[in-house]
């Protein structure tokens, strides 16, 4: 079994320590953009992958293909795929890459949606949710399955 910390959207803000803690914990660890310049040591943990959000200028991937515990994943920050309009472009791109599993952000907003056999996580906004509270995801793999689950930060 492996566990999965993901997040997005920290901006100009860091990781709480309870946070880093979580992370530090956890099998992998999932940046999904907006805010690299904020991650600091986390991205030398093992287990660490991040992706370039619209406000990062920092040189990292627009997307991965990641498989664990076999289940195939995509991480995508999601400006790319309109993500705000809906999940079409990035379900397609999701389809081709043959992921099962696709971790974005963007919205700043949390949801988990399952639609054609592929579960679609967005973790919310760690320090700027669009309303509520800060969350981040949580997920756990084991022999090609998944399970996650949405947390509040605070």
């Amino acid at each position: 079994m492996k566990t999965i910390f993901a997040f997005s959207d920290l901006h100009e803000r860091p990781l709480s320590p309870r946070l880093v803690s979580v992370a530090e914990e956890s099998d992998l660890v999932f940046f999904l953009g907006d805010g690299a310049a904020r991650i600091g040591e986390l991205a030398l943990l093992k287990g660490f992958y991040g992706v370039k959000g619209n406000c990062d200028c920092l040189p990292l991937p627009e997307e991965l293909v990641l498989e664990e515990e076999g289940v195939r994943m995509l991480l995508a920050h999601g400006h790319r795929y309109g993500v705000k309009t809906d999940l079409l472009s990035l379900s397609l791109r999701a389809e081709e890459l043959g992921c099962k599993l696709v971790f974005f952000g963007h919205t700043h907003i949390p949801e988990i949606i399952e639609r054609d056999g592929v579960t679609f996580v967005n973790p919310g906004s760690v320090t700027h949710p669009f309303f509520g509270e800060p969350t981040y995801a949580y997920t756990c793999l084991t022999n090609g399955r998944h399970f996650t689950k949405l947390v509040t930060a605070l």
